[in-house]
């Protein structure tokens, strides 16, 4: 995957998707399967937008079932059981334990005939070939279970419980970039740190967009039939440099969301806990824990929102009342994940149910679509919609979708993933058993690309530094394959060095080395490439 500019210049487009989070991505991997040609840029990386905070589960319908939408609750589990179909390296099962209570709406018989109810209407979950996806039914434990299981909570009025399975990602970023990846395999042309500035416009016909290149400050147009406004819920920014107001397509009120990763406080099971009339959750994930997620509203219109002290303040006491015997404190946050989701109030806590699809000749323009989502789980069948009015207003009849059933890069592994990971470890003597299951949860099929890379020079499997695991042929694979051009997008992104938490001033210096050597970076260069990174972690100081 190469940042190609000159075709993006001189190339005029089917579709240009700008903004590449995981609607852009999967629109882009959509369109250029089914054989349009397409170009996908962003001002950022990929996914370090509002796509970087995320709970990193994958969905399967439970609280559509709340509010009785069944249509909902099947869409969840159908395209929970597409991404565990096609990026089984990323997409793996995980227990969730909830405590039940006296009153109807929470009381244990409600909870376990509700979780009934769902097995049944979920009963095609496990149609996959792979085993290791197959999530077995929900069930009721007693209360001495529950507390077994889920130590954290207050024990005080809990009378039982509910266990059941749900999927978490093991690298939302990785699941981004592979879409991305597997656009540009099938020949859309993508690129990152590519700025929209301004618009090329005919009378009321959008034609493409001005742009400049972040990394060089080239400017250039990139030219298309058709665009997509795909920039998420504050994507009214990019809009408003048109000559003429339109409404963007998204709600009419944004949620502030957070997320916080926390020391370890659980190990094996994703663990409710009650505060505010509603259910937190913390995650394991990767050695640490996830929280959340916080909800509230705001004005704000940046894709990205630094989260303030205060802010994390107010939602860590929400997380004491939920996990009292977490006892979590500041010192034990790592990083914090804050970002901006449509809402349907002001308060913000509650979301935009289903994705927003406009076409602006609604408003007297030519040319514009605009799509705002809301979960990772579903973006794929908003994709999928999407890239079906695309044909139709580019006077095709769409051919069909294969999103569902394609595998991801890296993706295509045909055996059960535990077999493939077994195999992956089965001679652990080159790196070490750790650094396998790393390589093959991140890389999935295309980890012995990373491998042939490690072999050319022997010290590219040094780790980055006694504190970091990640080896120096990861950061390199990353600039060198897979389009990292700033330090953030190599330990946030591409590999796990700081994504769950800071990688330690020593890893951060021997990666910005290794991009320096690459990039030709001057030491001035690299100073802020290693600033940029630190002010990610600004709470830990």
């Amino acid at each position: 995957m190469k940042r190609d500019l000159p075709t993006l210049a001189n190339t005029i487009f089917d579709l240009l998707v700008v903004g590449s989070g995981i609607y852009g991505a999967t629109v882009a991997w959509d369109a250029a399967q089914r054989g349009l040609s397409v170009a996908l840029i962003d001002r950022g990386d990929f996914g370090g937008g509002t796509s970087a905070n995320s709970a990193k589960t994958v969905h399967g319908g439970i609280r559509a079932l709340q509010t009785g939408q069944l249509g909902e609750l099947r869409s969840f589990v159908r395209e929970r059981r597409a991404l565990c179909r096609i990026a089984p390296h990323l997409v793996h099962r995980l227990p969730f334990v909830i405590p039940t209570y006296q009153g109807f709406t929470r009381h244990r018989l409600t909870m376990q005939a509700a979780f009934s109810l769902y097995d049944l209407l979920s009963r095609d979950r496990n149609t996959l070939p792979d085993n290791s996806k197959h999530l077995p039914p929900s069930q009721a434990i007693s209360r001495a279970e529950c507390l077994e299981l889920n130590p954290l909570i207050q024990p005080d009025g809990v009378n039982g419980g509910i266990l059941w399975y749900d999927c978490q990602m093991y690298n939302a970023d990785r699941v981004v970039l592979a879409f991305v990846q597997s656009a540009a395999g099938s020949g859309a042309t993508v690129a990152n740190h590519i700025e929209v500035t301004g618009w090329l416009l005919d009378d009321n016909q959008i034609s493409g967009v001005k742009v400049q290149d972040l990394d060089s400050a080239n400017a250039f147009d990139i030219r298309a039939k058709l665009t997509i406004n795909a920039t998420g819920p504050g994507s009214s920014a990019l809009t408003s440099t048109l000559p003429t107001s339109l409404p963007t397509g998204s709600a009419p009120y944004l949620s502030k969301a957070m997320n916080l990763v926390t020391r370890s406080i659980t190990l094996k099971h994703a663990l409710g806990g009650l505060t505010d009339s509603r259910y937190l959750f913390a995650l394991p994930w990767r050695g640490v824990s996830i929280i959340g997620t916080s909800h509230d509203g705001t004005n704000e219109l940046r894709q990205t929102t630094a989260p303030k002290e205060a802010d994390i303040e107010a939602f860590l006491k929400q997380i004491k009342r939920a996990f009292p015997g977490a006892s979590l404190c500041m010192d034990d946050i790592q990083l914090v994940h804050a970002g901006l989701l449509p809402a349907t109030d002001p308060s913000g806590k509650n979301l935009l149910r289903t994705s927003l699809i406009r076409d602006h000749r609604a408003d007297g323009l030519q040319g514009l679509l605009s799509v705002v989502g809301v979960r990772y789980t579903t973006a794929r069948r908003t994709a999928e919609m999407v890239v079906d009015q695309v044909f139709s207003l580019l006077g095709h009849h769409p051919p069909p979708c294969r999103t569902a059933v394609t595998p991801l890069a890296g993706g295509d592994i045909n055996v059960d993933f535990d077999h493939f990971l077994r195999t992956t470890l089965s001679d652990p003597s080159r790196l070490g058993a750790s650094t396998l299951r790393r390589l093959a949860l991140s890389y999935g099929s295309r980890h012995q690309s990373v491998l042939r890379l490690m072999e050319t020079d022997p010290t590219l499997t040094t780790p980055l530094s006694e504190a970091s695991s990640i080896t120096r042929g990861e950061i390199l694979y990353g600039i060198r394959q897979e389009m990292a051009i700033r330090l953030s997008d190599a330990v946030l992104r591409r590999t796990e060095a700081g994504s769950a938490g800071h990688p330690g001033k020593a890893a951060l210096y021997a990666a910005s080395e290794i991009m320096a050597a690459e990039l030709d970076w001057s030491v001035s260069h690299q100073a802020r490439e290693i600033e940029e990174v630190e002010q990610s972690y600004y709470w830990s100081y």
